[in-house]
């Protein structure tokens, strides 16, 4: 893949930054990568600090509470912007801050990004059901617990070792067209990763980087995604240069090869696909 002219990378964590051994990162807020996980962390967060591009953005479905003991060994200042809870949210770490992604899409233009970002808050209603009835009744089902993650955009729960992920998503989705009106639902999403079901008021991972790409005035032609899994499908869809690990889904594989030189299936697993795609520039 020819990436002399490569500006910004937008890369997913879980599936893609894992140490060799495919090691997952906690779940837990707050708990610190393992030694093997910060030793993978460090030497891509050098090797970001060594390439010619100028932006590295963490496009992540993780809150920034499940994120920010990763970013410690992400210091590089090309890793300011960081797309949390599927581009729902947007931190900038220079200001310590959530910058306001509606107010953010008007000044660049993006009205009708600027519009479903407005729509966001709205997803209190779906907390609100779970937290009352939703979870009660699929912990019931499944003898597991089910708590929502500590999230502000949207709804997000991790998938038990021993539940078939598909059918727990086609089941809270059917739960919550049942119970909920019809106007809560017209923006949501029903999908699921790896190892979470997630819930989206209308937006997701492509929409943050649309954004982002506007805010930093890059092309997106001179844009990269890493990704590994089913819900990086419409920005591998999208995204003319697309490079994925060895783990990753089949689709995504398929997906990435019918992009000809401009997409790249690596050879090597998790964190060292896109360890070796950097050292390579």
């Amino acid at each position: 893949m020819h990436a002399a002219d490569l500006k910004v990378i937008f890369q997913d964590i879980d599936g893609c930054l894992n140490p060799s051994d495919g090691e997952h990162f906690s779940v837990i807020e707050g708990e610190m990568p393992s030694p093997n996980q910060a030793r993978m962390l460090d030497s891509i967060n050098q090797a970001v600090e060594d390439s010619p591009i100028e932006h590295f953005i963490i496009n992540s479905g993780r809150p920034l509470s499940m994120v920010h003991p990763l970013l410690t060994h992400l210091q590089t200042p090309k890793a300011r912007y960081v797309l949390l809870e599927h581009a729902c949210v947007l931190f900038d770490r220079e200001a310590d801050a959530y910058l306001d992604c509606a107010q953010l899409a008007a000044q660049c233009g993006l009205n009708d990004l600027a519009t479903r970002y407005s729509q966001v808050e709205k997803i209190h209603l779906l907390f609100d059901w779970y937290r009352a009835h939703g979870q009660s009744s699929l912990e019931a089902h499944y003898q597991a617990a089910l708590p929502a993650l500590n999230k502000v955009g949207n709804l997000s729960f991790h998938i038990p070792v021993h539940v078939d992920g598909d059918e727990l998503l086609q089941r809270i989705e059917s739960l919550a067209r049942a119970k909920l009106a019809p106007e809560h639902l017209e923006h949501l999403q029903f999908l699921r990763s790896d190892r979470y079901i997630d819930i989206l008021p209308g937006i997701h991972k492509l929409d943050g980087i649309h954004l982002l790409a506007a805010h930093l005035n890059v092309d997106l032609g001179h844009a990269l995604a890493v990704g590994d899994f089913l819900n990086d499908l419409s920005v591998f869809e999208e995204f003319h240069r697309v490079l994925c690990p060895s783990n990753a889904h089949p689709r995504i594989k398929a997906l990435t090869r019918t992009k000809g030189s401009d997409g790249h299936v690596s050879e090597k697993a998790y964190g060292l696909a896109l360890l070796d795609y950097l050292q390579s520039m």
